[in-house]
């Protein structure tokens, strides 16, 4: 089965296309669609990366405390940034509270809906802008924006779950130990719990997102109609997103 192609922008970790994914009656188009972790850290090579890649729209899922604490680095960039915070705080800060990956995940698909409908209407409606959408880890809120965006479009739900699962892997090591130590700064024990927050992407934690929003609303679609996005949108959204044939 495809999945997402990580692209190593210098800077990044988990910096994605979902470019390819199998699709109801084709596949998703490549570079389009961007995720990644974040952006704090491109320097010239990464901003050159971003350019060449024309990025044009970058939404940015995470809070004012986390912008600010690790700042988009992306100027002299020619892109449009939407901030969008889905919540208060990293996934990696609500662990503080002993929330579970699958306890998260519904928080978004349910209380944050309406955020998320921002987002993916940003993405319906780019144009020929290719959109980047990122987070801190590119796991969490990225994860779930990007998964409803695709499944939306008519993408594979097996190849939507496989693609989130990949990011573990893209975040294992330096990513992981950096964050580790960061939040460790705020009084935040290192547990494997927390580990396992910061840096899973089990099929379980998607699985129960998706699955709410199916018992609730049938299809990822009518979760986001019911959210607010209209059906042009959709229709948009899908032909942006899919090649057919």
């Amino acid at each position: 089965m495809e999945i997402s192609t990580r692209i190593p922008v210098p800077g990044t970790y988990n910096f994605r296309d979902v470019g390819g994914l199998p699709a109801r009656g084709g596949s998703v188009r490549r570079g389009v669609l961007y995720r990644s972790d974040g952006l704090h850290r491109l320097g010239d090579e990464g901003r050159e990366a971003l350019r060449r890649l024309d990025v044009g729209v970058v939404i940015d899922l995470r809070d004012d405390n986390e912008a600010r604490l690790m700042p988009d680095d992306l100027e002299g960039l020619d892109v449009e940034v939407r901030r969008l915070p889905v919540f208060e705080g990293s996934g990696a800060s609500q662990g503080e509270h002993g929330i579970s990956l699958e306890a998260l995940y519904h928080r978004i698909v349910t209380t944050h809906a309406p955020i998320v409908v921002d987002a993916v209407r940003e993405i319906a409606t780019s144009g020929d802008r290719a959109v980047l959408v990122h987070c801190t880890a590119g796991k969490d809120r990225t994860g779930i924006v990007v998964a409803l965006t695709l499944l939306a479009a008519g993408v594979d739900r097996e190849a939507v779950i496989a693609d989130y699962i990949l990011t573990e892997t893209h975040l294992a090591g330096e990513w992981l130990e950096e964050m580790v130590a960061l939040i460790g700064r705020y009084g935040i024990p290192d547990t494997p719990e927390l580990r396992a927050l910061m840096g899973g992407s089990p099929r379980e934690a998607i699985e129960v997102a998706l699955d709410e929003v199916e018992r609730r609303h049938g299809t990822a679609r009518d979760y986001l109609l019911a959210s607010g996005l209209s059906r042009a949108e959709l229709d948009a959204l899908e032909s942006l997103l899919i090649e057919r044939g």
